[in-house]
């Protein structure tokens, strides 16, 4: 089911969408020439190579104690996401509608910043740090999948010239493998304030995938204007805005290699919040070079299930007490978009 924050958010977009509908939802052939926005030069399927950074993001999980009450966390993994990526992405644009779908996969092994574990192992002193570790992290073969499609909303509204407005329905797919090695962990002794050197976890000794799966839908502005005739002499700058809600459904594995067949999962849902703004601006009259910022926030609750290792007298244990699996993340994507029709110039 939908959180109570997705369903606010959903029912406030329906809302903002039918007010805007109702007040300049006119038939097209009614509106004046003035008024209707001039249809975009470049029509057609084209091609776009990407090259995307990941800056202060991660993805994290945590769950509680079910035989305590108010004990949680119990315990908390956090994994950077600082990383590179490159992908490709095909779509068709057209005056009235568009589609698109891009694939991205890790071409950076190594993250930047460190993992991080934590643990509050006293159920009479919940929120006292116990067990702390932090390690180097990387990312085995990962990848992200996006595609939706749009429909211009401008033959329908009164707009001002070179803008536009779409409702997009799309599909997220991401999928982060890790891998954590070489770490340090440290431990408080109960009754005492100091820290202590526990252990160094050399090799790898976590390997961890994360899935999530968010359909969501949107609204996408633009705004075109005619470019300097240096630029092109029939293209247009666009800049654009895209906000989408999604409801997400979530799946963690994790695997502590050091723990013989120790597995821990996580099946989660809830929702989340996507903002992107971007500029596009042509190369000539045969490409566009562009950049695009984007903020990805996801929030997810469900069922915790621990199966516990040859080591540790085998047996399993599943709960939902505190159980939460969150991402934050901020990306930079640089872009060329190619027409197709530039190929047979």
């Amino acid at each position: 089911m939908f959180s109570k924050a997705g369903r606010l958010g959903l029912a406030s977009a329906m809302i903002v969408v039918l007010s805007m509908i109702a007040g300049w939802w006119q038939p097209a052939l009614a509106l004046p020439e003035a008024v209707m926005l001039e249809a975009p030069p470049a029509e057609g399927f084209y091609l776009s190579p990407k090259l995307r950074r990941l800056v202060k993001s991660h993805t994290s999980y945590e769950f509680g104690d079910p035989d305590a009450p108010r004990h949680s966390p119990l315990s908390r993994l956090e994994f950077p996401l600082d990383s590179w990526w490159g992908g490709l992405e095909v779509g068709y644009g057209h005056p009235d509608y568009s589609w698109r779908l891009e694939l991205m996969t890790n071409i950076s092994r190594d993250t930047d910043g460190k993992f991080k574990d934590s643990d509050w192992e006293r159920p009479h002193s919940p929120g006292v740090l116990t067990t702390y570790s932090d390690a180097r992290s990387r990312l085995k073969p990962s990848l992200t999948l996006d595609g939706s499609v749009d429909y211009s909303l401008r033959q329908h509204m009164r707009l001002p010239k070179g803008l536009d407005l779409r409702p997009v329905v799309g599909l997220r797919y991401q999928r982060y493998t890790f891998e954590t090695y070489d770490g340090v962990q440290i431990t408080r002794p109960e009754g005492q304030d100091d820290w202590r050197l526990d252990g160094v976890l050399g090799g790898e000794y976590i390997w961890f995938r994360q899935e999530y799966l968010q359909p969501y839908l949107g609204l996408r502005l633009s705004y075109g204007f005619e470019a300097p005739k240096t630029l092109s002499a029939s293209r247009r700058v666009e800049i654009f805005l895209q906000g989408d809600w999604a409801y997400v459904i979530g799946d963690n594995r994790d695997h502590h290699l050091l723990r013989g067949d120790r597995i821990t999962i996580e099946h989660t849902t809830g929702d989340a919040w996507h903002l992107s703004l971007g500029l596009k601006v042509p190369l000539g009259d045969l490409a566009f070079l562009g950049l695009s910022g984007d903020y990805l926030r996801i929030r997810t609750t469900g069922q915790h299930d621990y199966y516990a290792g040859d080591q540790e007298g085998g047996g399993h244990e599943s709960w939902d007490y505190g159980v939460q699996v969150w991402s934050d993340q901020y990306s930079l994507t640089l872009f060329l978009e190619v027409p197709f029709s530039s190929f047979w110039r």
